[in-house]
């Protein structure tokens, strides 16, 4: 048995329901919670800006009635300007000679060297490993051809 769907039929879109029940409730509690006006807002902001401008105010004539000014406060607008101070830090503590600049650099030195990475890969240890035999070597033919010439000077006394 086959189903008839009538043509003239027109998919709807799916709209929220209006009821105000389950997570639509919810939903709309919670952009209810965020929601601003944005006149009562201004309005509020402007009240508080006044009423802030009128403590300053009060607190200025306050400050001049005891015999302290502000200076600052017309040429900044009210704002404190606030500078970078100068640490004591342990160098200019230290004083600068050759002698201890030397030895922060030789240490600066040693700390670089122990975080590179020389040997990474295994062909470069068996390389270094090649060469340090390479030197052994050479220095066994050296002291090899030094004990030949201490013989023939007949300086060579092993006991």
């Amino acid at each position: 048995m086959k189903m008839k769907i009538s043509k003239t039929r027109k998919k709807t879109e799916k709209s929220v329901p209006t009821s105000s029940h389950g997570i639509s409730k919810w939903i709309k509690e919670y952009r209810d919670r965020f929601a601003i006006d944005i006149d009562q807002l201004e309005q509020a902001s402007r009240q508080y800006l006044a009423q802030n401008e009128v403590n300053s105010d009060e607190q200025s004539e306050k400050n001049n009635n005891n015999g302290l000014s502000d200076n600052n406060d017309d040429d900044n607008g009210g704002w404190t300007v606030v500078s970078r101070s100068l640490k004591k830090t342990r160098q200019r503590m230290i004083p600068s000679t050759d002698k201890t600049l030397n030895r922060l650099r030789a240490k600066l030195k040693r700390s670089n060297e122990k975080k590179e990475l020389v040997n990474f890969y295994k062909f470069q240890m068996t390389d270094k490993k090649i060469d340090q035999l390479d030197q052994l070597k050479m220095k066994f033919e050296l002291d090899k051809q030094r004990i030949t010439q201490m013989r023939q000077q007949r300086k060579f006394k092993p006991f």
